[in-house]
């Protein structure tokens, strides 16, 4: 931190001189021996003005040696998905974290993606794969293969940064190329309730006034040091701006991952705010916690004692008062740096008296399900923790309706949010069951779809060659 105390001294020493500068030059009138009047002007000395132009030129200086250093790093990354029947083509930014090709971006950047394109700085284009990806703090990792050694980005401790600490976002807003944006850290420990895609983010972003805007997501965040302190992810409104710190990325990079599932601890409850008017409404006015709403069954929680209406006061020796959301949203973040299996002493109160239990933390279910697009209109998804709360599920069992194309045979009969549990006579239970089962129907003319909706049981007939006929229809059409 001694550059940057050095820097802020020749910033505060030039801010004086600039306002030296700015001042208004004032006549001032003296009496003179014989009583006349003399007008002698006053102002700021010569002197004054060299040494805050040459101050502020090395504050400028400083910036742009900063940003021309990281900009080398920075890549624009060009995805293409699929979308229904459309083809669409998103851009962003990444950082580069090895010699040989290791990338970070965000995963809403690559999301559903068939082909990345990562552009270098030179111009060079390389295509990439995925080697990690983690829908919930929004980070993906790519490799690509350089045909010459890459300079590459070292991650800061981003625990040391401080509020109002000066900062610069890079990357390619709109398209264009490597823009640097300057700003402030406006705050730390920021929640923010959910990204596009729908998943709860388990974060605690850096907030910054330095522009993200379309396209800059992906692009790092460095101090006046030129240390990355973060991975830039989301703009909102004018000024506003949410960045992954750097010690988040490091831990989703190196935590253990099982087959293809990062390992996060996990409780297995739904979590309030517990707030002075629900200690009031109890009766305990100075009692301080989070309140647990429901418990999932089979869970550890559950299996430890934990029940609805439960009060944590105390988790893992660490008193709790989560009375808004981002505190609730640290708990949860604290929970999920955790590994499966630890031991953790959990303390809450019930009905009037404390009590004490020992969680074994499970492993935190994950979010991230692939689209799979049948040929018949309809799209499903693999039942995941998220989806199975946004469309209150009531079982893990089969295959998700998360979208129906309009005028297609399944629109007859099928609706978004159905779960598809028999085709014809084969249970479906995941989607290599419901792939098969397409398969084996692929030449009939009719196959017959049983469905969940809520409680309910419903069929859809598909008629192959009623989807088969629309289908040649909107083809000549776009011809």
């Amino acid at each position: 931190m001694k550059k940057f105390s050095l820097f802020f001294k020749t910033f505060a020493a030039a801010s004086s001189a600039a306002l030296v500068l700015a001042a208004p030059v004032f006549a001032q009138t003296s009496p003179t021996p014989d009583t006349e009047s003399k007008t002698v002007v006053t102002g700021a000395p010569k002197v004054a003005i060299s040494e805050g132009h040459a101050l502020l030129n090395s504050m400028q200086d400083h910036i742009i040696n900063v940003s021309d250093r990281v900009k080398g790093m920075v890549v624009h990354i060009e995805s293409i998905s699929k979308v229904g029947n459309q083809r669409r083509k998103s851009t962003g930014s990444g950082l580069i974290l090895s010699a040989d090709g290791k990338i970070v971006t965000n995963y809403h950047v690559i999301d559903k993606a068939q082909l990345i394109t990562v552009i270098l700085d030179d111009k060079t284009k390389y295509t990439a794969e995925v080697t990690r990806d983690d829908q919930q703090t929004d980070l993906a990792f790519l490799k690509i293969k350089p045909n010459k050694p890459l300079l590459f980005a070292t991650l800061a401790d981003s625990d040391k940064i401080k509020v109002g600490e000066w900062v610069i976002a890079v990357g390619n807003p709109y398209g264009f190329d490597r823009t640097v944006s300057f700003g402030i850290v406006s705050g730390k420990g920021r929640f923010i309730p959910g990204a596009d895609n729908g998943a709860p983010l388990i974060n605690d972003f850096i907030q910054i006034d330095a522009m993200i805007d379309p396209g800059n997501s992906g692009g790092p965040l460095v101090n006046m040091n030129g240390e990355v302190i973060g991975i830039n992810s989301i703009g909102v409104g004018r000024g506003q701006g949410f960045t992954i710190p750097s010690n988040v990325v490091k831990d989703v990079a190196d935590r253990l991952e099982v087959n293809g599932q990062i390992q996060r601890g996990w409780l297995g409850i739904f979590m309030q705010t517990f707030t002075d008017e629900h200690a009031e409404f109890i009766k305990q006015p100075n009692l301080r916690g989070l309140l647990v709403s429901d418990v999932a069954p089979g869970s550890p929680s559950e299996k430890a004692g934990l029940r609805s209406g439960d009060v944590i006061t105390h988790f893992n020796g660490k008193a709790i008062n989560a009375d808004t959301d981002e505190a609730l949203s640290r708990i949860q973040f604290d929970v999920a740096q955790l590994l499966p299996n630890e031991k953790v002493p959990v303390e809450y109160f019930r009905n009037g008296k404390t009590f004490n239990t020992v969680v074994t933390l499970g492993v935190r279910p994950a979010v991230n399900t692939n689209d799979m697009e049948t040929s018949y209109g309809f799209t499903v998804q693999e039942i995941t923790a998220n989806n199975e709360l946004e469309y209150r599920l009531l079982s893990k069992d089969g295959m998700l309706v998360s979208k129906v194309d309009s005028g297609s045979a399944a629109a007859n009969g099928l609706k978004v949010g159905d779960v598809i549990i028999r085709l014809n006579d084969t249970p479906i239970h995941n989607a290599k069951d419901l792939k098969k089962a397409l398969n084996d129907v692929h030449d009939d003319k009719y196959f017959l779809i049983t469905a969940k909706r809520g409680r309910v049981q419903v069929y859809c007939l598909i008629d192959t060659s009623t989807y088969s006929n629309a289908e040649n229809k909107k083809q000549e059409e776009n011809k």
